[in-house]
């Protein structure tokens, strides 16, 4: 397809984007990430660095980590909810 035909067909699928309020927020959304230069992270080099090496941790099976059942067990056996 050329150029000035996917123009074209997004000229007319726009116009009909438009007409639904919900489908144009999720449009707003699409313009905004499009047009926004990208921004600086609030997550530091050195957080995702943590969290990395706490993910290598869990998945090799060498975490001491608890389950959400255990967890409860714990919890109800210990104060009784």
């Amino acid at each position: 397809m050329k150029t000035k035909e996917i123009r074209q067909k997004g000229i007319v699928n726009f116009g009909k984007l438009i007409q639904d309020d919900s489908k144009l927020v999720v449009l707003e959304g699409i313009f905004d990430a499009i047009l926004n230069e990208e921004k600086a992270s609030l997550v530091s080099d050195n957080q995702y660095q943590k969290v990395e090496e706490a993910r290598t941790v869990y998945h090799s099976g060498n975490s001491l980590s608890t389950s959400w059942e255990d967890l409860e067990k714990q919890l109800n056996a210990k104060y009784g909810f």
